[in-house]
């Protein structure tokens, strides 16, 4: 608890100069731009800080065409740089094994011919000191394989464990590249991938499978109110919720903005609604401060839209019906859930009329 209380910390301070960086040279406040200026005021990525230092020093502006480029460079590209490093790790060691192990079997087969041949001397000699002459040689022979065979185990363990520190590198890589930088849960790339498993599982299994769409009502007004920084806190804030308030299969992810989604396997409609009711309450009934800024927020409050998975629809229709929940929860007043059932009742009541 301790060391999450220290990441945001870290993160808040990092956010509260990243802004007047990007102010102080006009450079809009967009997802991609934000996320080169932060990591420039960050420091991790050297390479990144040493050319934005650059072009200050140059009184360089800091134009669109630019800004797009140092995010494509120094971002976005990031990852593809550090897997590609990976990869080139796994192959040099792969191919150090390899070598190995043609080494030793060339050396197997030497020890096995030396073998056969001291097996026929000894059927052919009767002299005792012959034949200790032989067993010397057999065990100098012996003595030199076994060297071997310890030096490719030596060689082997290393292997080990540089095989398992590029594993652990993989995860780390993965977690990021799978994780909303700012709330922590997961991100939209990841969603989607979540989203066609857990289609592609209800198909097979013939599993019922739902999903809820999530905004925060009045979310600008936070920011227009209270700043960005605050802002991030009432995004981090409901992520956290729908963290603790679903179980363990669930996948809670960042859709866009202040919306979310969260995936509910073998969840029937009845009870995704349940869950999302639960959330929007719980939700509602925490009263917010900004304790660094001393500054009471008030409630926070949610609109929800619940669809149930129609067997051999696509992804993208899924989330559609999801969003036309979603939105008729906005129109309808906000701070409510409103399913697609209740969708299908008015529809067909007005055609009634018609």
């Amino acid at each position: 608890m301790a060391h999450h209380h220290d990441d945001l910390a870290q993160a808040v301070k990092y956010l509260k100069l990243t802004l007047p960086e990007m102010s102080k040279r006009e450079i809009p406040t967009t997802p991609e731009n934000y996320a080169v200026w932060y990591e420039y005021t960050a420091g991790n990525n050297l390479e990144l800080k040493q050319k934005i230092d650059s072009l200050i020093k140059k009184n360089t502006p800091f134009s669109d065409k630019l800004n797009s480029d140092l995010y494509s460079q120094y971002i976005e590209n990031a990852q593809q740089i550090a897997v590609d490093g990976i990869r080139d790790s796994v192959r040099k060691i792969i191919n150090e094994l390899l070598v190995q192990v043609a080494d030793e079997e060339s050396g197997l087969g030497c020890y096995a011919r030396s073998l056969q041949s001291f097996s026929e001397k000894v059927s052919d000699t009767e002299d005792t000191s012959a034949i200790n002459l032989l067993v010397t040689e057999l065990l100098a022979e012996t003595k030199k394989r076994e060297e071997a065979t310890q030096n490719l185990q030596a060689t082997l363990d290393t292997m080990a464990q540089e095989m398992t520190q590029l594993r652990e590198e993989i995860e780390r890589l993965n977690n990021e590249a799978s994780t909303d930088a700012l709330t922590r849960v997961k991100n939209r790339r990841a969603f989607n991938i979540e989203l066609e498993k857990a289609i592609s599982t209800s198909k097979i299994n013939s599993m019922q499978l739902t999903l809820l769409v999530l905004d925060i009502d009045h979310f600008k007004q936070f920011n227009d109110q209270f700043g960005h920084i605050t802002g991030d806190k009432v995004l981090r804030f409901v992520a956290t919720m729908l963290q603790k308030n679903v179980k363990g299969n669930d996948t809670v992810a960042r859709f866009g903005g202040e919306e979310f989604a969260v995936i509910l396997p073998e969840t029937s409609y009845e009870n995704a609604l349940s869950v999302a009711e639960n959330v929007r309450t719980r939700i509602a009934a925490q009263t917010l401060t900004d304790s660094a800024a001393n500054v009471k927020l008030g409630a926070v409050h949610v609109s929800v839209g619940v669809a149930d998975y129609r067997y051999g629809e696509s992804p993208e229709e899924f989330i559609h019906r999801a969003d036309q929940c979603l939105y008729k929860a906005k129109n309808s007043g906000r701070n409510r859930v409103v399913g697609e059932q209740e969708l299908t009742e008015e529809t067909a009541s007005q055609e009634q009329r018609i």
